[in-house]
């Protein structure tokens, strides 16, 4: 898989219209991506998209008699006309036709034959229709599960027709002189039927909104060609090839959508797997997967029309002889069945470009003779308290006015158009709702809504009180289940629900602190830590033994004052140095730590306020080359984690 960060699979994407614009597919979502909810009842969409791909292949070929890596570049068009019809609330059906166009242009290297058309070699058509339908459930505000089965059917097998243009016949190099490989992306092999079906989900976070398709496609691909083999006498034997191969492939798409003011935002992934393509030579390597990922920005305009520019870039490796339909295994000599060129056979669809750019117009429409329009009503109140608010209820992208609900009552109330409007809640000091709801002529219906309260922020720095330094830290609020660490400078900042608060900071080796803080909803405040360091010396022990040295007792009481006097939470870490075996040392090293846990029980401390580990060899404090660096090695250090606050 290429190197690269996934996070670019995450970036943000929105829809931020109304206007249910047509995918791939032609059924409602964003390219690669099918929404689950549906275009709406009586809606239609129509869809005009383009995409250039771009990726350049090294092959191995066979010239004069040598061979020799040949690096050419392939260009790939695809044009849909799409078009959907909403056939009711939950059933969208679409309708799609594919035109294609392959271009290789041909590495220019000694030995490799000059012919007359040029270097390039270009194949397009009309290569297939196909059928959708979405059938789709709304089991609650904000999310939408469906099924979309679908069916394709081939227009093209190869040669000159009415709607083809294919000046060299076949695909690929196929000329006398020239190596054979087929393109990265076939003109000929979709036979027939193809078909599957797929599982969707769509899910509104606020505001986000997140898409997820998982299928199963089925595939049937025919070849039939003459194979070569070239030898420095020239071609000497050849073979016809006529094989059938079916191709079953998983399929997994993503999208993510998040709106804008003005624009729309995407990013979607693509993963398809060919099921029949897990196989590999002994390399370690194998061809099964195409990954796509593809950002992207819409355009919508008030007019219905909305206008995508699309980029995309492939997250699998693609090796171009793995696609030769077996002419290499010919080419040296063997003999391959059908069952061996079928491992080298191009995949259904074709293999992802390396990179490619794309731009898509499309146009959505009510085909109802007139909308009709309904009365929205509800309360708005706080989410935590029940109380009832003030509020702004906005509907972007309509001219409805805003409504305002009742100070008293928290009602509002708003006449709506006929089809899916969208809702945006806002009131001062409280985190907005927003929703898309679907609005039926004449048929009135309640919302209420809920608002959080916006919460404050707590933030400021943590130093060493000595050195005035940075300190990673960890700042910890009572009652609220949430901690942060400290950045390299020291810094933090948490939300929290208004209120008077105690914030602590913890941190290992210093004496934790804690502050007071009331905090006021949507406000910032800034509390500040300044920690006392405090350290213990390390306890030392003879050779191979756990026993306390009288030398030492004088240190673990003074110790065992600090931790009752401060409240000190202390972790006891047991050492050893690197004589006998590895396992002995480390048992050494806890009955050594579990010894001075036991004294400072003994002189008072809560066993609460204690625990043991044992690190064997695995830490010595110097190099285990001398007898003076393995005394100082066997020992007991002591870790102040941080202040207990019960």
């Amino acid at each position: 898989m290429k190197k690269g960060s996934l996070l670019l699979t995450i970036l943000l994407i929105a829809a931020g219209s109304a206007i249910a614009l047509p995918s791939y597919l032609g059924l409602r979502g964003l390219n690669r991506t099918v929404d689950a909810e549906p275009i709406g009842a009586g809606e239609f969409s129509f869809g005009i998209f383009s995409f250039l791909g771009l990726s350049s292949d090294t092959r191995t070929a066979y010239l004069s008699g040598d061979s020799v890596d040949v690096t050419d570049t392939e260009y790939d068009g695809t044009f849909y006309l799409t078009s959907a019809i909403g056939l009711g609330a939950n059933v969208e059906l679409a309708a799609r036709v594919s035109y294609i166009w392959n271009c290789l242009k041909r590495d220019d290297v000694a030995g490799r034959t000059d012919l007359s058309g040029g270097d390039c070699e270009n194949d397009d058509g009309f290569s297939e229709a196909r059928l959708a339908m979405k059938f789709s459930i709304n089991p609650k505000d904000g999310c939408w599960i469906g099924i979309m089965p679908w069916v394709g059917f081939s227009i093209y097998d190869g040669g000159n027709s009415r709607y083809v243009i294919n000046n060299n016949e076949f695909d690929g190099i196929w000329y006398a002189g020239q190596p054979m490989f087929e393109l990265r992306r076939p003109m000929i092999g979709v036979e027939g039927v193809s078909g599957g079906a797929d599982l969707l989900l769509s899910k509104d976070l606020n505001p986000v909104t997140l898409h997820l398709n998982l299928g199963y496609h089925y595939f049937k691909q025919h070849f039939e060609f003459t194979d070569y083999r070239y030898t420095s006498s020239g071609w000497t034997d050849s073979t016809h090839v006529d094989m059938y191969l079916e191709d079953p492939v998983m399929h997994f798409a993503a999208g993510v959508e998040y709106p804008l003011e003005k624009v729309t935002l995407f990013t979607e992934l693509e993963w398809r797997h060919f099921m029949k393509r897990d196989w590999e030579e002994g390399d370690g390597e194998n061809f099964d997967d195409c990954i796509t990922v593809s950002p992207g920005i819409r355009i919508p305009t008030n007019s219905g029309l909305a206008f995508d520019i699309t980029g995309s870039f492939t997250l699998t490796d693609f090796d171009a002889e793995y696609n030769d339909l077996g002419h290499n295994a010919y080419q040296n000599g063997g003999n391959p069945t059908d069952g061996v060129r079928a491992r080298y056979a191009p995949f259904p669809e074709g293999y992802s470009p390396d990179w490619g750019i794309g731009l898509n117009v499309m146009y959505s429409s009510d085909l109802r003779a007139g909308p009709g329009t309904a009365t929205m009503a509800g309360t708005v109140t706080d989410a935590v308290t029940g109380e009832f608010l003030t509020a702004t209820v906005a509907f972007p992208g309509t001219a409805v006015e805003p409504a305002a609900s009742d100070a008293e009552t928290g009602f509002y109330t708003a006449e709506l158009p006929e089809g899916s409007v969208s809702v945006a809640v806002n009131a001062e000091g409280y985190i907005g709702a927003s929703e898309t709801v679907q609005v039926a002529g004449g048929q009135d219906f309640s919302k209420d809504y809920a608002l959080q309260p916006e919460p404050g922020t707590i933030a400021g720095s943590v130093i060493d009180i000595e050195t005035g330094l940075a300190i990673s830290a960890t700042v910890s609020v009572s009652d609220v289940p949430t901690s942060v660490r400290t950045g390299a400078d020291g810094l933090y900042s948490l939300q929290v629900p208004d209120g008077v608060w105690t914030v602590t900071a913890t941190a290992d080796g210093y004496l934790g602190a804690s502050a007071p803080t009331e905090v006021a909803g949507g406000k910032d405040v800034t509390v500040d830590f300044q920690l006392q360091s405090v350290a213990f010396e390390p306890v030392y022990f003879d050779v191979n033994v756990g026993n306390i040295k009288s030398e030492f007792t004088g240190l673990l009481d003074e110790i065992a004052d600090e931790i009752i006097t401060n409240d000190l939470v202390v972790q006891i870490c047991g050492h050893a140095d690197s004589d006998y075996t590895e396992e002995f040392n480390m048992t050494l090293s806890e009955n050594r730590a579990a010894v001075i846990y036991d004294y400072l029980v003994d002189r008072g401390v809560s066993p609460g306020s204690l625990s043991t580990i044992g690190y064997g060899e695995n830490r010595p404090a110097v190099p285990n080359t001398t007898n003076t660096n393995k005394s100082l090695n066997r020992r007991v250090e002591f870790v102040v984690q941080f202040l207990r606050t019960n």
